[in-house]
């Protein structure tokens, strides 16, 4: 029922009816007419068609075939109703197999699906071999999604007429519906050598192999749709959808980016942009792409889960857990965004909250394994080890290889002293994957806590592996010093490779270095240059990031452990080996004033970004029942958290964060105090190496430096250990504390 040409401009004209009585005009006559209407419809003149079969009409308004074309041309003109009309007068006259299929396509395009199967089915009693009307049987069937009936329909035109290329098309399509991908692709090579390489066959061809996974094949007949047709914003789409299959997002995001400027409120491509960005770690672009996407629909569930991917790229946690927040309320049975919320809750230090949206995925689908592993990593974090390891059990039974879960286990393990099972799970884990760096460097913090400093040691050396240090590593022509290279007459370099508290711990070494008979160049933070003036065996003191003067080998501050072979009889213990500036000492006396009571120093927090701050801070009020009028508090804090101020305003401690400025201020102060106490931080090993009295607060699992079961330190010799017994829980430590602090400090004092 296709007519080229123009459409007609003339007026609705009424068919006329035959008065009683008057005769059936000449047959002669009204053929002349029906050719020339026929002549005219199929040339698109439709104007002179429609005057041609009103003419007829007018003659005899029971014709059959004037009254069906006469309704095809108002369908043509979009004048759906009165073809209907028409079409149905006609078949009520004559039901012809063409009429009918005709008729069966303006009930489709009036929205009265169930109704044009009807008149289909009339056409192929009248004539079963009847190619159109088998052909739109087969699409409405589809539609229907009867699509087993509707592949009958096309396999019966394909029968009559095997080159029926728009039916081979419709048939892939059928059984791609129909999850028969092989066979759908055996249709579409059977088209492309009927047609060539033609859009729609090279479209559809790219959707099934697609559908088969062979990725890099379907991404080639999407180009050559695009050939054919290379404005096909949805063929860019699905070109870049098909990049992202293949892991190479940054072609899939050219495609997208074609596609949006063809079309910038095309949503899907936008979103998916946003996953390409994504990927290449281009976070504030995906975030802003995922904004651009709800700005036209804010109840977008993907991009709210992919923005909150994207946030968790750039480590703004909370605001990731509340774009998954807003993902959720959209699409709350999303299992795997419920995993992902789950992950971020964990990171702000939300573990109940993580626990049960991992719990809300598991009700949907009890075999979601991601789920149930970040249940365990929740239940890891909040020291409920043992519900931790039933989760990893049940993960490890469905993936024996899951490298994560082995080592995440170990880590349970370990929290509960279980030390063999924590090595053999680590091992299981580095057997998996041999260059699993962060399970080396934590089956080595394992030795070193245990004492078994010689497997420690070396073990240690991974973590110039571990993609987090890049910025520490360096680079040099000269070779590393190690172990029984010869060192008399030598320049070596020294360097401070991680944290402040590292430099401070590891720098005693600068001395047993120097009696090798070296020359000592020792390259550290800013912070602490003035403070390590004062180390021994040091002869030229360097800023990091400054120049280097010339040197003949080098090594890394917490590598030398390793090359003095030391074990627990060789700990260079002698305290103290830093001083503080015995004129900034002046300065902070004059500063604190008169010393009615004892001083004690407290710290409470480090560095918010460590990986385990929240286990080895303290909120400041956890501390308060500590605070007793006997002692004099000065915080030995530079930086005071927001949420400890208001409880720090209220307290009697001495709040002097605002004048401190280096390490060599907060030696000088600590000069000053008779006791200091603090959580595991920079802080405390700076105590420790003034040889200051110095009592350390750790977690149930403490850092390697600290080892297990003892309350002393063979590193630092003055400072006293107090630990939790219970994993989580500083109220016990704080009243021990208490306790012992009288003593402490006025024994100390006198």
């Amino acid at each position: 029922m296709t007519f080229n040409g123009e459409e007609a401009t003339l007026a609705k004209q009424p068919v006329a009816t035959r008065p009683p009585g008057v005769p059936k005009p000449d047959p002669a006559q009204l053929d002349r007419l029906l050719l020339r209407a026929r002549n005219a419809h199929q040339e698109g003149a439709l104007g002179k068609a429609e005057q041609a079969y009103g003419e007829l009409l007018a003659l005899d308004p029971e014709h059959a075939d004037a009254l069906h074309l006469l309704g095809a041309i108002r369908f043509q003109q979009g004048r759906l109703e009165d073809a209907e009309a028409l079409m149905r007068r006609s078949i009520e006259r004559h039901p012809a197999a063409l009429s009918l299929a005709n008729h069966a396509a303006v009930l489709a395009s009036l929205g009265r699906l169930d109704e044009a199967l009807g008149p289909l089915d009339e056409a192929l009693a009248i004539n079963p071999a009847h190619l159109r009307a088998l052909f739109q049987r087969g699409g409405l069937l589809a539609q229907f999604g009867r699509h087993d009936e509707a592949l009958a329909s096309f396999d019966r035109v394909l029968e009559i007429n095997p080159g029926a290329v728009e039916a081979l098309l419709k048939r892939s399509e059928t059984l791609r519906a129909l999850s028969r991908f092989d066979e759908a692709l055996v249709c579409c090579n059977r088209l492309l050598a009927l047609t060539g390489r033609t859009f729609e066959g090279s479209k559809e061809r790219g959707l099934v192999l697609r559908a088969l996974e062979r990725y890099r094949e379907a991404a080639d007949s999407y180009s050559h749709a695009l050939t054919a047709a290379p404005g096909s914003v949805e063929v860019m789409f699905l070109r870049g959808v098909t990049f992202l299959d293949l892991g190479e997002p940054e072609r899939a995001l050219a495609d997208f980016n074609m596609a949006i400027a063809a079309s910038p409120g095309f949503i899907d491509a936008i979103y998916n942009s946003s996953i390409a960005l994504e990927q290449l770690e281009r976070h504030e672009e995906a975030i802003a792409r995922c904004d651009r996407v709800l700005a036209i629909e804010p109840q977008h569930a993907k991009a709210l889960a992919n923005r909150g991917n994207a946030l968790r790229g750039i480590r703004r946690y909370g605001n990731a857990a509340e774009s998954y927040a807003s993902s959720l309320e959209v699409e709350p049975d999303s299992t795997g965004v419920l995993c992902n919320y789950a992950s971020a809750l964990l990171r702000i230090n939300r573990g109940n909250d993580a626990q049960q949206a991992c719990e809300r995925a598991l009700v949907l689908d009890p075999a979601f394994l991601p789920a149930r592993f970040t249940r365990a990593l929740a239940l890891l974090e909040m020291h409920q080890y043992d519900e931790s390891l039933e989760d990893f059990a049940k993960v490890l039974a469905a993936t024996p290889r899951d490298k994560l879960a082995h080592f995440h286990r170990a880590n349970s393990l370990r929290a509960l002293r279980r030390h063999e099972e924590a090595s053999e799970a680590y091992a299981q884990a580095i057997e998996i994957d041999p260059e699993y760096v962060e399970a080396h460097c934590v089956r080595s913090f394992l030795c070193l806590s245990l004492g078994d400093f010689k497997a420690g040691w070396s073990e240690y050396e991974w973590r110039w592996h571990d993609a987090q240090l890049d910025g520490s590593r360096r680079e040099f022509a000269q070779p590393r010093w190690t172990h029984g290279m010869p060192l008399e007459g030598k320049t070596i370099l020294l360097y401070a490779e991680q944290g402040l508290g590292d430099t401070l711990q590891f720098c005693r070494y600068a001395p047993l270095v120097k009696a090798l008979g070296a020359k000592v160049i020792l390259e550290v933070p800013g912070d602490l240059t003035g403070l390590l003036a004062s180390l021994d065996g040091v002869d030229t003191l360097i800023v990091r990031g400054g120049p280097l003067p010339p040197f003949d080998l080098h090594c890394p501050l917490l590598s030398l452990p390793l090359e003095f072979r030391t074990d627990f009889a060789t700990i260079p213990a002698d305290v103290p080996y830093l001083r503080a500036d015995a004129t900034r000492v002046e300065h902070w006396g004059k500063q604190l004033g008169p010393q009615r009571r004892p001083r004690v120093g407290l710290v409470w927090s480090g560095n918010p970004l460590h990986l385990n701050d929240r286990n080895r801070s303290i909120g400041l009020t956890e501390l308060s029942p500590l605070l007793d009028d006997a002692f004099e508090w000065v915080s030995l804090q530079k930086v005071v958290r927001d949420e400890d101020r208001p409880a720090l305003a209220a307290s009697s401690i001495r709040d002097v964060s605002a004048q401190l400025g280096d390490f060599a201020d907060t030696a000088a102060l600590i000069e000053l105090m008779d006791y200091v106490i603090s959580v595991d931080t920079s802080v405390a090993h700076l105590a420790g190496a003034l040889g200051r009295p110095l009592a350390v607060l750790l977690p149930h699992t403490p850092d390697f430096r600290w080892l297990l079961e003892r309350d002393d330190s063979p590193w630092y010799p003055n400072a006293r250990l107090f630990r939790q017994n219970e994993a989580g829980k500083w109220a016990p430590v704080v009243e021990r504390l208490k306790a012992e602090l009288p003593v402490l400090v006025n024994g100390e004092a006198q």
